[in-house]
């Protein structure tokens, strides 16, 4: 079967589930099977064939049968997991990508996880009495990598392996399983909603949440379940069972706790790229160009402390006047709202050999790790790091360990130095800062997970392929049950905020809405609604929008200038002028304003009114173009040509565009001086035919309430544009 063939077969199966069209979706699904071979996945359909005929024959019996909305919650996934089953087979077998190159591998090994944790259990006993009698554990310790690098793999690819996920499941919260195979076995099914939906699986995930103590676990378990509904959110929105079970988070308050870090830490670390760019393209090479002059207010010192550079004026005056304290202060603020500042200094060190599998961007960080090849002293630097690096995701710390191995003797022995002498005072600190912030506290351990994701989907050279959840800004308010447990107003205004304050007005909508739709008494949510209704180019709600905000306080200068802003886009040119009148008398030297007022009255046929307003503005800057572009053409409105002309004259002197030819062109021609204006006509037409033309036509009107002769101005038209 064609691969094209496949698909439309795969969605004509969900959406015949979607239907209620069982009958004809076991057929589909039977077909598809068959074309991919899976002739033991056709019994199994057939027994669901079998269970909804006794179904059927019991509703027309008229037997009561509660269990029935169940049952075919159960009987639609299992069809829709059988449909994807036979699509991965057909289109899985020619592709090259990372997870299909797993995929085809396990099944050649007929890899059982059963069989792997059994393995991992045996290796992880001898490498406790190893250590305990003091022998070496090398050999050991790389053979329980591969195990977890196996098990990592298999559940990545796994789908449908209902026994398998119960074993793990047993095994996973029997408290015998150590904490790296918790975390990788977690990680993998995490990973594996980048590909299909697998209920036992995201059920798995429930059951960690759920029933583990462990706030590393716990985390985890939760990132996965917000990733697989950013990515599976329609299945799991179809999976009845899950439903039932995440509908009892509604009374906890340590779940709802747990969700809104999570979805703080999510919605924060989504921002980590333009914060990059930032530092990258903003904030770094503002510091490069100080270096000079930083090394010229310090003289030929070597090092320079810390306390020494925040004290001296000259150090203050040469950041304030280079705009560098400006973006160093919105860093610092980014900071403080939870942003990964160390994504740019990790992302070039993911090139080691060890970050070409995707099961070790997830393995929890062990200074034993048979990849890291640590010396003596290297070692102990990385201990130091590793203890206070508190808050350092597992990828980062394997990053710095393997990077030590690359740094120059001279440069280890003075890191090694330095951190050894304020060791202590450091460890010190931290334990400090620790105690406040709750060490190991689910807050800290749900941003060390996501950290590790949004890197690998960022960086891992294979991730063609994986369905990047990171990709778009999070919607967590439309998630099954996630999102009406999320409805309440502390944790909206907080990610409405967030996403306001960085621009994403489509997503700080949806949240400021549902706000006001319980509080409609707060003018400012509405005011940042109208203002990201603006943004998003819908004028008229904008509108609506600032209204009720200037009902529900005394408009300021903000509001009554965006109001008008949106009436003027809109045409409403008279109430615009009222505004912008009533802006102006709050700030009555605004020169914004000032020429808003004497556009919008001009709109509104009233010259000298708007004479007036470009006066007033030509007083403010005698040499601002926009205002003498303004006058010239009023001027010439209002039957003055001399004064316009001498405007205009004003204007061509120096750097013209040609609109200023063309209307030097159309002053001309009303004057009577057609070569004269043909001249200008032709330079302005040098910009461009087309647009000179459109802007011609645009002023006909005008200018034949002007006087000018209708036929003079076809021929004037075709001349310019035209030799004849």
């Amino acid at each position: 079967m064609k691969k094209q063939d496949i698909e439309k077969l795969h969605k004509e199966s969900f959406a015949q589930i979607e239907g209620n069209q069982y009958g004809k979706a076991i057929d589909t699904v039977t077909t598809m099977l068959r074309e991919a071979s899976l002739h033991d996945k056709v019994q199994e359909v057939e027994q669901i064939r079998e269970t909804y005929r006794y179904m059927i024959r019991y509703m027309l019996d008229g037997v009561a049968d509660t269990g029935r909305d169940k049952l075919l919650g159960e009987m639609s996934e299992k069809l829709r997991l059988m449909s994807d089953i036979a699509y991965r087979e057909v289109t899985g077998a020619d592709s090259s990508s990372y997870y299909h190159d797993v995929w085809r591998f396990n099944r050649l090994r007929h890899e059982r996880i059963a069989t792997i944790l059994e393995e991992y259990g045996v290796k992880a006993s001898e490498l406790a009495l190893a250590e305990a009698a003091g022998n070496d554990t090398a050999l050991i310790q790389a053979e329980l990598e591969s195990l977890l690098e196996r098990l990592f793999n298999s559940l990545l690819t796994s789908l449908g392996s209902d026994r398998d996920y119960l074993d793990l499941s047993k095994y996973l919260l029997s408290g015998y399983a150590d904490f790296s195979i918790l975390a990788q076995s977690l990680s993998a099914i995490t990973l594996s909603f980048c590909f299909f939906y697998d209920s036992k699986k995201f059920s798995l995930l429930l059951d960690a949440f759920e029933k583990s103590e462990s706030a590393p676990i716990k985390a985890r378990a939760l990132t996965g379940i917000i990733l697989a509904m950013v990515l599976q959110g329609e299945r799991i929105a179809a999976d009845k069972s899950a439903l039932h079970r995440m509908s009892l988070w509604q009374d906890s308050l340590e779940t709802y706790t747990n969700l809104r870090d999570t979805i703080r830490a999510y919605i924060g670390t989504s921002d980590t790229e333009r914060i990059t760019n930032k530092l990258k393209d903003e904030v770094l090479p503002e510091l490069m160009k100080l270096r000079p002059e930083i090394m010229k207010t310090f003289g030929d010192k070597k090092e320079l402390d810390a306390a020494m550079i925040e004290d001296n004026p000259e150090w203050e005056e040469l950041l304030s006047k280079s705009g560098i304290e400006k973006k160093m202060q919105e860093v610092s603020e980014l900071q403080s709202d939870g942003a990964d500042l160390m994504m740019l200094t990790f992302s070039n060190l993911k090139q080691f050999p060890f970050f070409t599998k995707a099961s070790n961007w997830f393995v929890p960080f062990n200074i034993n790790n048979t990849a890291l090849h640590l010396t003596d002293r290297n070692r102990k630097l990385v201990e130091m790091l590793h203890t206070l690096g508190s808050i350092t995701c597992d990828s980062d710390m394997y990053s710095m360990a393997l990077a030590t191995n690359m740094m120059p003797q001279a440069q280890m022995d003075a890191m090694f130095g330095q951190l050894s002498a304020n060791f202590e005072q450091l460890k010190e600190q931290t334990k400090q800062s620790e105690v406040e912030s709750q060490p190991g506290s689910f807050d800290k351990e749900v941003l060390r997970v996501v950290r590790d994701l949004y890197r690998f989907f960022k960086l891992f050279r294979k991730r063609d392929g994986f369905r990047n959840p990171f990709d778009k800004p999070l919607q967590f308010t439309s998630f099954p049950v996630v999102g009406q447990i999320m409805q309440d107003e502390d944790i909206l205004r907080v990610m409405g905020e967030f996403y306001f304050k960085r621009g994403y007005y489509a997503e700080a909508l949806p949240l400021f809405e549902a706000i006001v739709s319980e509080n409609s008494e707060d003018a400012t949510l509405f005011e940042k609604i109208g203002f990201s209704l603006q943004s998003l180019g819908r004028l008229n709600e904008a509108l609506s929008a600032f209204e009720k905000a200037g009902l529900l306080k005394t408009p300021g200068p903000w509001l009554v200038n965006k109001t008008a802003f949106i009436n003027r886009k809109l045409g409403n040119h008279a109430i615009a002028a009222e505004l912008y009148a009533q802006a102006l008398d709050m700030d009555s030297e605004n020169f914004s304003i000032i020429m808003n007022l004497g556009n919008m009255l001009l709109k509104t046929g009233d010259i000298n009114g708007a004479l007036a307003q470009f006066y007033h503005a030509n007083y403010l800057q005698p040499d601002n173009k926009r205002v003498l572009r303004a006058l010239g053409w009023t001027e010439l409105l209002n039957g003055n040509p001399e004064k316009s002309s001498a405007l205009y004259k004003k204007l061509l002197a120096d750097q013209p565009i040609p609109s200023d030819y063309l209307n030097a062109g159309h002053l001309e021609l009303l004057r009577g001086n057609k070569r004269e204006a043909l001249n200008y006509y032709r330079l302005a037409a040098d910009s461009g035919k087309d647009e000179f033309k459109l802007a011609y036509e645009a002023d006909r009107d005008t200018l034949v309430k002007l006087g000018a002769d209708n036929t003079t101005l076809g021929i004037m038209l075709d001349i310019t544009l035209n030799e004849i």
